[in-house]
């Protein structure tokens, strides 16, 4: 039998609409095998909005910071994505920062599609990753 959890870190940010969490930052979807964590798309945000750095290279780490925090809390790591989707507003820029990417994905490279945007849902954002990661079940911890 499939256990969902639908998880919302106090250490990431979260929209909150008409007093409502417009949506959930980590579903967890596990048996007794294993999990699949979805974790929804990260923008260079940090917890109190503000979006810090202007260049793609410094937001791209960031991004990274906050995927890495999302994976962190239910016990996977950045070995134990499967599939990434990158939505960029520029492909050159990406590109040319593209290197701080392998500090993050060192071991693995997931299944990836990066696309090139007109606008993002955060003010300020030059770049958004989902990912998808898969762990075996013991592994799985809350917090």
């Amino acid at each position: 039998m499939l256990k969902r959890m639908f998880l919302n870190p106090d250490n990431m940010w979260s929209r909150i609409e008409n007093g409502q969490l417009l949506y959930t930052p980590i579903v967890v979807v596990s048996d007794t095998s294993h999990t699949h964590v979805y974790l929804a798309g990260q923008t260079p945000r940090l917890p109190s909005g503000e979006v810090p750095g202007t260049t793609m290279r410094e937001q791209l780490r960031q991004t990274c910071e906050n995927i890495k925090i999302g994976l962190g809390h239910v016990g996977a790591t950045f070995d134990d994505v499967v599939t990434s989707t990158t939505y960029v507003l520029d492909l050159a820029d990406y590109y040319a920062a593209s290197d701080v990417r392998f500090q993050y994905f060192r071991n693995n490279r997931p299944a990836s599609t990066l696309i090139q945007v007109a606008g993002l849902g955060v003010p300020g954002a030059l770049v958004e990753i989902t990912v998808e990661a898969i762990i075996e079940t013991e592994r799985l911890r809350i917090g």
